[in-house]
């Protein structure tokens, strides 16, 4: 385990995040989580994918066998923005378990805090910080980044709590 700030934490997991979106080239909302986890940069190609299910057990899961590729697998009945919500949250276990994330050791730091981690990381994916912050008036309103990210309105909450924190 790899002692760590929470404030170093957000800050880590929104460069993880930020990369993944420049990767994508994705210049505006909403990101396209879904197509992020079935064409993933090279580096993590033989890593993860999505497998729908059948399930009332939990929103969406991931595992991965030893020396395999890992899959989130998703209830097909969520709604849109809980998919998305559910698709990003657990796409930082796959990152954490990917060859190159355990070769950086990021299991050691986010595993002693992996559900704060992982819903931190949804937030930060599905609103990345510099597309909220280049917002003018109202459109930085939680309703309007709900509906421009498609994400919940307790959701874009919780991420304009996340960033007025780091402000302060």
């Amino acid at each position: 385990m790899i002692p760590i700030t929470r404030k170093e934490r957000e800050w880590f997991l929104d460069t993880i995040a930020l990369g993944l979106v420049e990767y994508m080239g994705i210049a505006e909302p909403p990101v396209p989580v879904e197509e992020l986890l079935n064409h993933p940069p090279e580096l993590y190609q033989d890593d993860f994918g999505v497998v729908d299910m059948r399930s009332n057990l939990w929103d969406a899961t991931f595992a991965r066998p030893l020396t395999q590729r890992g899959n989130i697998f998703v209830r097909l009945d969520l709604e849109p923005n809980e998919r998305r919500y559910a698709l990003a949250r657990e796409m930082l276990s796959a990152l954490l378990t990917s060859r190159h994330g355990r070769a950086m050791g990021l299991a050691d730091v986010f595993l002693p805090e992996l559900r704060d981690s992982a819903d931190y990381f949804a937030r930060a994916i599905l609103m990345p910080s510099n597309f909220v912050h280049n917002r003018n008036g109202s459109d930085q309103k939680p309703e309007a980044i709900a509906d421009d990210f498609q994400v919940t309105p307790s959701m874009a909450c919780e991420r304009c709590e996340d960033l007025h924190r780091h402000l302060s």
